[in-house]
C-alpha cells in the first residue's frame, strides 16, 4: 500500500471516528439529561420547550416554535398539552388569527426554568472535565463548522 493510499483510508478512517463520536455524544447527553430531568417530571422534549420560550419572552407561535425544535406540529402540540397541564406555559389565540397560538411562560414555569439550568450545568461541566479552555473553544469552532456545513 502506498503512502498516498494509507493516508487516504486514515482520514476516511477518521472521519468515520469523529461522525460516530458526534452521534455517541449527542445521544449520551440525551440520555444522561433526560435521567437528571426525570425525578422532577420532566424530559429533554420538554425541557427544550421550555428553553425555547425562555429565550422568547414574549413567546413563540406554535409554528415557529416546531421548526426551531425541528419537530411535527402534532408532537408539539402534544408537549404542549403537557406543560399546560403542568401550568408551567399558556397558549394564546392571535388577535388578528383566531387559528394561530402562541406559546408563553407561566409564572409558575421559573422554578423549572431554574432547575434545567442548574442541570444543564452540572452535566456540562461533567461532560468537560479535564478540557482546558482551549480545547472547548477549538471544539467549538470544529462543531460550528460542522453545523454550517451541514445547513
Amino acid at each position: 500500500m502506498t503512502k498516498a493510499v494509507k493516508s487516504s483510508q486514515d482520514t476516511v478512517d477518521t472521519k468515520r471516528a469523529l461522525s460516530r463520536t458526534i452521534g455517541e455524544v449527542s445521544r449520551l447527553w440525551r440520555y444522561q439529561m433526560n435521567q437528571r430531568l426525570k425525578p422532577f417530571g420532566l424530559n429533554l422534549s420538554m425541557r427544550q420547550v421550555l428553553m425555547q420560550l425562555h429565550r422568547n419572552p414574549a413567546g413563540l407561535m406554535q409554528r415557529d416554535l416546531a421548526r426551531k425544535l425541528g419537530i411535527e406540529g402534532a408532537t408539539l402540540v402534544r408537549l404542549l398539552d403537557q406543560l399546560e397541564e403542568k401550568k408551567w406555559i399558556q397558549r394564546i389565540t392571535a388577535s388578528d388569527d383566531k387559528r394561530c397560538k402562541h406559546a408563553v411562560l407561566t409564572s409558575k414555569a421559573t422554578e423549572q426554568i431554574r432547575l434545567i439550568e442548574e442541570l444543564s450545568s452540572e452535566l456540562r461541566n461533567a461532560m468537560m472535565q479535564a478540557l482546558s479552555p482551549h480545547d472547548i473553544a477549538m471544539c467549538v469552532r470544529v462543531m460550528q463548522r460542522i453545523k454550517d456545513n451541514l445547513e
